[in-house]
């Protein structure tokens, strides 16, 4: 099955599309980070807008699909994160801390990639973005977005955000 069958109805109703990305920020935290968290319920909204101090965002395109991924953190989810992955404190957003969110946004979309595409979807790697300060994403589509929220053990949380349009 090829993403153009796949891309028939919307992979962001579908439970193993949700859980790649899923399977993906708990393997990733847990191997990188010796962090464990909690998902929230999954939610499609057409008007959210992904808010926080620092976010990596990456671009999805696999046939007719095309979208992006975004992680948005608050600063005291990626401190415990970063403190959790390289035993550091940060109380500033600094290129150290820009540098993980790149990296934890790239292997979190690896592997959900590797699921998807072994599902049928055929999406390529890309190079992720960080964002920091403060910021809105918005989209410039009329797609929906899927938001999957994650809590820290520490009660901090932060977000994936999930669009795909097929075009």
């Amino acid at each position: 099955m090829g993403a153009e069958q796949l891309a028939n109805g919307n992979p962001l109703l579908d439970k193993r599309f949700i859980n790649a990305f899923v399977e993906g920020v708990i393997k990733t935290l847990s191997m990188m980070a010796s962090t464990e968290v909690t998902v929230g319920k999954p939610s499609i909204d057409s008007q959210f807008k992904a808010k926080g101090d620092v976010a990596g965002m990456i671009g999805m395109i696999a046939g007719s699909l095309k979208g992006t991924m975004s992680i948005s953190f608050q600063k005291e989810s990626i401190f415990y994160i970063i403190d959790n992955m390289l035993g550091e404190k940060h109380t500033e957003v600094s290129q150290g801390v820009l540098d993980c969110v790149g990296e934890l946004t790239n292997q979190i979309y690896g592997s959900a990639k590797t699921t998807l595409n072994q599902m049928g979807y055929a999406f390529d790697m890309a190079i992720p973005s960080v964002i920091h300060g403060t910021f809105v994403i918005s989209k410039h589509h009329n797609g929906a977005t899927l938001v999957i929220p994650f809590t820290s053990k520490d009660g901090s949380s932060f977000y994936i955000d999930i669009t795909v349009a097929s075009v």
